[in-house]
């Protein structure tokens, strides 16, 4: 009875030690969890090898032509022709618009006459003190000084070369190479002085004004190199270099920044882009 009763406590004994020790499913599937997650993931909780996007800055601007000239009528005359139109390219010099000129034009003839008639004067002056107008070689300079005095071809020519000049402000040119923008003048109009024929832009001389809150300002230092994409056409991307910060802060924190485009290709005055600081990619 005594044997029995001893058996039986080491059974029961060894039952339970077995239910604490066991290696259930449950207890398994548990350290293979804790495993993998301590092999799988860093200290900051992300899976392992995965990297951090860093934080992208973007804000929009509008492209400003840094070389243009709004080029305008000198004097008030009806407006003959206009010889170019927007998106034309055009080389310094070239006639973009004439005013009607006719009258200037008759100046210029009859001040040519008044010298042809003030030489004629001239010549018998010169015979008058002995010397022969044919071999003005041989003229003493006092004496053609006088010539010139007495037969008014000084003030001649002087009025002839003011009427030249004002012909030439009839007539309209380009002032260095570019394209035409804003054409105004047409033909048959009445232009007064200052009134723009048009604007000539220089479209390698392109600038990307853009706006800044100041806490964002440490991005874009003189010299930074951005990317600018037009909003026109998003697959397309052009490098610029900071030049200039505007030391004034507006009512909103902003502050305006400038940045000169290195290769304008496409772009137009005017055109609204998006600004990205280049990041060096480690």
């Amino acid at each position: 009875m005594n044997r029995i009763w001893i058996l039986s406590t080491v059974l029961l004994i060894a039952c339970q030690q077995q239910g604490r020790l066991g290696d259930s499913p449950e207890a398994g599937d548990t350290a293979a969890i804790a495993a993998s997650w301590d092999s799988d993931t860093t200290a900051t909780g992300r899976p392992a090898g995965s990297t951090v996007q860093p934080s992208t800055f973007q804000t929009m601007g509008k492209v400003v032509a840094a070389c243009y000239a709004d080029v305008k009528f000198e004097t008030t005359l009806p407006v003959a022709r206009v010889m170019v139109r927007n998106g034309d390219r055009v080389r310094r010099g070239q006639l973009l618009a004439e005013q009607d000129a006719r009258k200037q034009e008759n100046v210029v003839e009859q001040h040519q006459r008044e010298i042809e008639q003030a030489r004629l004067q001239m010549q018998e002056v010169i015979i008058s003190q002995g010397y022969d107008p044919e071999q003005m070689d041989r003229v003493p300079q006092r004496v053609r000084h006088i010539a010139e005095v007495k037969s008014g071809l000084l003030i001649a020519q002087n009025r002839l070369e003011a009427a030249r000049n004002e012909l030439k402000t009839t007539r309209v040119t380009a002032p260095f190479d570019g394209i035409v923008a804003n054409v105004t003048a047409h033909a048959g109009q009445l232009a007064q002085t200052g009134d723009v024929v048009c604007r000539i832009i220089s479209p390698q001389q392109m600038e990307v004004e853009f706006r800044v809150m100041e806490s964002d300002l440490g991005r874009f230092p003189i010299g930074t190199a951005i990317s600018v994409v037009p909003i026109a056409d998003e697959h397309a991307a052009y490098a610029a270099k900071v030049t200039e910060i505007n030391p004034v802060v507006d009512d909103q924190g902003t502050i305006m920044v400038r940045a000169r485009v290195a290769a304008p290709g496409s772009l137009f005055d005017g055109m609204h882009v998006s600004v990205n600081p280049k990041t060096s990619q480690p």
